[in-house]
């Protein structure tokens, strides 16, 4: 408990602003998921960046950290809610979900790529499953 006081306290406001638009993204697609099918999902687009652009590597801490606070933050709800943030700041980004079977148990595991890069999962961990889906389908070419 103190050292999660200790690094709460080192916290800039800009972090504290960050941290709140990511518990509330996460909540939001963590409610959507409840409530609606998957095919009503709406691809978020990139919008112009703000004048303050927020790198996308702070943006996956963001949500990481927020996904803590969210009952039921999966890695598919972590990599929605890190789409719609990327978008929020200008950047394009797509949710892949993979898929693998190890000792005969099925697992799938859900990630963002933008620029090449993949977010929510080392590339070690994303190498271990198939690919299954992209998400939104438009922007694969």
């Amino acid at each position: 408990m103190t050292t999660l006081l200790v690094k709460a306290g080192a916290l800039r406001r800009d972090d504290w602003g960050l941290l709140g638009r990511a518990v509330f993204t996460v909540a939001r697609v963590r409610v959507v998921l409840w409530i609606l099918p998957w095919r009503r999902l709406q691809p978020a687009q990139a919008v112009t960046p703000p004048a303050t652009r927020i790198h996308p590597r702070r943006l996956e801490w963001a949500v990481r950290v927020a996904s803590r606070v969210v009952p039921g933050a999966t890695c598919l709800t972590q990599a929605l809610a890190l789409h719609y943030l990327l978008a929020r700041f200008g950047y394009p980004s797509i949710v892949q979900v993979g898929v693998r079977t190890r000792d005969g148990n099925f697992s799938a595991h859900a990630w963002v790529e933008h620029d090449g890069q993949a977010f929510l999962g080392s590339s070690n961990d994303i190498a271990r499953y198939a690919r299954f889906f992209t998400w939104p389908h438009s922007r694969l070419g």
